[in-house]
């Protein structure tokens, strides 16, 4: 071969592969978000966010963000995993309703206790008010991306079916939601026993406590519905499960991606809650038909829980929340109420 042909050649070669580099560097830069969460994969809210959330996140990002989930507490509790997010371990969570609060202690105002009548009051609010706890998520390093259901949660006992006021006072609560679980309870005259929730099962398998309040599909995962004789599900809180990312993960999406998440939150909200309120309902039949007593207290027991709890609204106004933002959230209610009648 002339050494002139092989010259024009060998410079050929080179713009070929200059110009398929840079093809290659113009395309969409893939990346790796690491999620944490106590949520054990194959129940419910897990499968939702397999079945719902993963494909849409693919299907608007064109498969440029990667989601790895680390699923059933690996990753540890909540207050481990929001740590992890801040020291960028983490990129993104799906947390419980106490772990919002962790994340962002004004969220606590919509998990305040007899708050909330029934899901279409809460549909309402979170409608109303996602731009607001955004905004405060921002505010604390996260961004909000999803406001979902983890249920209206009951109390559970092995011993006591609450019938009487007095049963709180006999009983032996676990607490694992922070300030206003343990508020509410020592209201109602207990004297509860933190734990984080690893610790919950086995204390009570081994009689170290009677009595916790949490979801239906919990003790189903659990399995610890052998143990506990008595539910009551009276609706004492309604508990989110929100998913957030850091903001700094957010700012490194491209705009295109961050436009294209938001714009599908909606649909995804939708499609998650009404597919785990299902899950939640067949599993409180389910508990029901392994055995648990379903309770319905009397109204007169009912109402002085209520005027306890509402102690605890007042308490907590002005420490974990403005008291402006308690008066957003009723005043929202209201309206909706008022269109009832």
């Amino acid at each position: 071969m002339p050494v002139a042909f092989r010259k024009l050649f060998s410079a050929w070669i080179m713009i070929i592969v200059l110009c398929t580099a840079a093809a290659a560097g113009d395309g969409p830069e893939k990346q790796v978000w690491k999620v944490g969460t106590l949520t054990p994969k194959g129940v419910g809210w897990a499968n939702q966010f397999q079945e719902i959330m993963l494909p849409i996140i693919h299907e608007v990002t064109n498969n440029t963000l990667e989601v790895k989930i680390y699923w059933g507490g690996v990753m540890g509790d909540d207050e481990d995993i929001i740590a992890k997010m801040r020291a960028g371990q983490l990129q993104a969570a799906g947390i419980t309703g106490q772990g919002a609060v962790i994340a962002c202690p004004e969220f606590a105002v919509v998990e305040l206790p007899f708050l909330f009548k029934n899901y279409a009051e809460v549909d309402y609010v979170r409608e109303k008010m996602w731009d607001t706890f955004d905004r405060l998520m921002k505010k604390r390093g996260f961004k909000l991306l999803l406001w979902l259901d983890q249920d209206f949660d009951q109390i559970y006992s092995v011993k006591y079916d609450f019938r009487e006021l007095s049963d709180f006072k006999k009983a032996k609560f676990l607490t694992w939601y922070g300030v206003l679980e343990e508020q509410l309870l020592r209201k109602l005259g207990s004297s509860p026993i933190p734990v984080d929730i690893p610790e919950m099962v086995p204390s009570l398998r081994q009689g170290v406590a009677d009595s916790l309040i949490a979801p239906g599909l919990w003790l189903i995962a659990t399995q610890l519905y052998p143990t506990v004789n008595y539910m009551v599900p009276m609706k004492i809180r309604y508990s989110p499960a929100v998913v957030v990312c850091t903001m700094k993960a957010w700012i490194n999406l491209s705009e295109k991606n961050q436009k294209s998440i938001e714009a599908a939150s909606s649909d995804v909200v939708d499609r998650f809650t009404k597919a785990v309120r299902k899950d939640n309902k067949k599993a409180l039949d389910a508990l029901e038909d392994y055995g648990l007593e379903r309770v319905a207290p009397p109204p007169e027991t009912v109402m002085g829980i209520k005027e306890k709890a509402r102690q605890v609204w007042k308490d907590q106004a002005g420490e974990l929340y403005p008291k402006s933002l308690l008066n957003e959230v009723k005043a929202h209610l209201a309206d909706f109420r008022s269109r009832d009648k």
